[in-house]
Order: C-alpha cells, then structure tokens, then sequence
C-alpha cells in the first residue's frame, strides 16, 4: 500500500513538473527533446509498440557535457531505463516487457539531444 502512494505521488509530481497532463497520448511513433546549459529537457509521451518495447538514445552537443538518458513511464512515474550519455558519440537502448501505454525521454547535462522512438 505505502508502495502504490508513493507511485502515484511520483506520478502527480511529474505531471505537476513536466507538464505530461498536457502532452496526452502520443500518436507519432518518435519524440525528441534538446537543451542548452545545464538545463534538463523532456520529450513528449510515446507509446510501447506491439513487441512493449520502446527505445531511447542521447547525445551531448557539447565535448565536455556528461549526462543521463533516462525512459519514464509516463502513467506511472517510474523511471524505466537509463544511459549514460556524452559529447563523443550516439548511445541509446531498447527496453522491453513495457505494458504502460505512455513512455518520455528525460535529458539531464548541459547541451543534451535525445530521442525516443517505438
């Protein structure tokens, strides 16, 4: 029970943060996000395909920027899938076993660009 309440907080605080109650059900099969500095970007919401499996991938614009790829589902707030990023090439992964119908990219580090894709 303490479990769940703290899935759905972290749901709410996600939707409150990144503005997901906006975002509805995506429809395209990608979704990209970037930033500048030090920010943190988010993508739009995609859905699993019909294998459940969603991919994501990152890169810095930047030699010197370090940072996370991270897949989020979106209707529950847990963090599905992680990769660290950098300026020297394209990194990305695939995750499966995804029942969720809503998935975004999350971009930490400065100089970020990712995508996500079914």
């Amino acid at each position: 029970m303490k479990k769940r309440f703290t899935q759905i907080v972290m749901t709410a605080t996600a939707v409150a943060a990144f503005g997901l109650a906006t975002a509805g059900t995506a429809s395209a099969a990608s979704a990209s996000c970037s930033s500048s500095g030090g920010t943190v970007c988010t993508s739009s919401s995609v859905a699993a395909n019909g294998n459940h499996q969603v991919c994501f991938g990152g890169k810095h614009n930047a030699l010197a920027s370090w940072g996370r790829a991270e897949l989020w589902d979106g209707d529950t707030g847990v963090m599905v899938g992680s990769i660290a990023t950098n300026g020297y090439r394209w990194q990305q992964a695939c995750t499966g076993g995804l029942y969720g119908q809503n998935y975004y990219l999350k971009g930490t580090g400065g100089f970020f660009y990712g995508e996500v894709w079914n």
